[in-house]
């Protein structure tokens, strides 16, 4: 048989046997409220009183290493318990390219950091090209049962996951909290156990490298990650399905957001009963709503209405300190269309348009997050002081004055040519070797310098245990690529 009718045959096959489109969630079967990968099933904390929180960004490859260089430079911290604060971080939420690292260190912890740098050092974009465009995968993709997310999950699985789903995760901390976007609704929804609920669905059999794809489906290159809505179901009976502003009796005008929000959560459980059925949960980029990941861990923080609440955890003790980190890869590259005259291109005006909808969706996010937060426990203290427990508003003004805050951002780059160099790094999936030494180092070095972190260290009574590369180092490494 020659090759071209071996091609044909193979054509053939792979059409009659994919003629579906691919189902990516399970059904839930259980409604013990304790099964799967929940917060509250987590294995117990060496440093109990302190809640370590990392949130990382979108921007491809530029992200992930941004990440990664970030965490690098907390396993430089040593603490009293002879752990580092890269051991001890308790929640890791993350948006697309960052997803890549959040959800390797989920999975590996700091002592494969080596392993997800070789990865990122790969070329990315050459790899997936031949994916999509070499025969097979061409056959494949005329096919409803592959999609265009389907190469990038394969990659991720075949150098990081390994097939591993969210059940590999339970009972480890950090706890993992990929975002992506409801393409349709326009809210993020993060891939937790609650949100699959709603769906009747069981986050623990999903996998690993289908949760980081979604969370990086680049609009128009990539397509949805597709989730199937099993609700309603017999399963979701024994759960707690409270969610801030599913009640009828909400007021909009209390909280637009949490009835905005509440009302998507409704129709993710009404299902096929709703008058307009949603059956289907279509997620993109989760940097289209929220490209820092905050979004998820400002809600635990803040509402005693779902579970987890971690404000109930602050209320009566639990938590005692909260050191927060913002990994902000974003983009912000000089465009030449602010020379030229000329209608911009359709190209242009597309690329444009998404990516400074998801680049700038970031910008003064994490400040009034601070705002908020502050405000939220100064209010949760008031309230303690008029229903006159005192000692629940000492826990909640303690806690808000012991609440770090730490930004690794370019913008706090002094250096105006270095930060633009920074901030000109492209999105993408490859990237030259010299500009992934300086992002290596350059996450380490502005981690170090914020204030609010060295305030976290000096009340976590830490200490560097190594060389952590400056700025000026990470700047003269990135002059080095050029």
């Amino acid at each position: 048989m020659s090759k071209v009718s071996r091609l044909a045959a193979l054509a053939l096959c792979l059409a009659l046997c994919a003629c579906a489109y691919p189902t990516r969630n399970q059904p839930l079967a259980s409604s013990d409220p304790t099964y799967g990968y929940r917060w509250n099933a987590l294995g117990a904390d060496d440093m109990p009183e302190t809640l370590v929180i990392v949130s990382a960004s979108g921007g491809g490859t530029r992200a992930a290493l941004l990440a990664l260089s970030t965490l690098k430079g907390m396993n430089q911290i040593a603490l009293p318990n002879h752990k580092s604060l890269a051991d001890e971080v308790d929640i890791i939420s993350s948006v697309s390219g960052g997803s890549v690292t959040a959800g390797y260190f989920a999975a590996q912890g700091p002592a494969k950091f080596d392993t997800l740098e070789q990865f990122l050092r790969q070329d990315g974009m050459s790899a997936l090209a031949w994916q999509y465009f070499n025969p097979v995968g061409l056959v494949k993709l005329a096919t409803p049962h592959t999609e265009r997310i389907d190469p990038l999950i394969d990659r991720f699985d075949q150098y990081l996951f390994s097939g591993a789903t969210f059940e590999s995760l339970k009972g480890r901390r950090p706890f993992l909290i990929l975002n992506a976007s409801d393409m349709v609704e326009g809210v993020p929804f993060a891939l937790t156990q609650g949100n699959f609920d709603l769906i009747c669905s069981d986050l623990s059999k999903f996998k690993l490298a289908t949760g980081v794809a979604a969370s990086a489906a680049f609009p128009i290159a990539m397509s949805p990650v597709t989730l199937t809505n099993y609700s309603s179901c017999p399963a979701q009976k024994g759960l707690d399905l409270a969610w801030p502003g599913l009640g009828a009796g909400s007021n909009w005008y209390d909280n637009s957001e949490a009835v905005a929000h509440g009302r998507v959560a409704k129709a993710y459980l009404d299902g096929r009963s709703a008058p307009h059925p949603k059956d289907y949960i279509h997620l993109l980029d989760g940097g289209i709503t929220d490209n820092l990941g905050i979004a998820e861990p400002y809600r635990m923080l803040t509402t005693t209405e779902v579970t987890p609440s971690l404000l109930n955890e602050i209320g009566n003790g639990h938590i005692k300190r909260i050191v927060y980190v913002v990994v902000n890869a974003r983009s912000a590259a000089k465009s030449g269309l602010d020379q030229q005259q000329a209608t911009p291109g359709v190209f242009d005006m597309l690329m444009g348009t998404v990516d400074a909808g998801i680049d700038r969706s970031s910008l003064g996010s994490f400040e009034r997050l601070k705002a908020l937060l502050q405000s939220e426990l100064e209010a949760a203290a008031d309230d303690a002081d008029d229903a006159k427990a005192p000692e629940l508003a000492a826990r909640y003004r303690f806690v808000s004055a012991h609440t770090h805050f730490a930004t690794v951002d370019f913008d706090a780059i002094s250096d105006s040519d270095c930060r633009d160099n920074f901030h000109s790094i492209a999105t993408s999936w490859t990237l030259p070797q010299r500009q992934i030494d300086a992002l290596l180092q350059v996450g380490q070095a502005l981690l170090v310098q914020d204030p609010a972190f060295q305030q976290a260290v000096t009340d976590l009574d830490g200490k560097p245990s190594g060389a952590i590369p400056t700025v000026a180092q990470a700047c003269t490494a990135l002059r080095l690529a050029e």
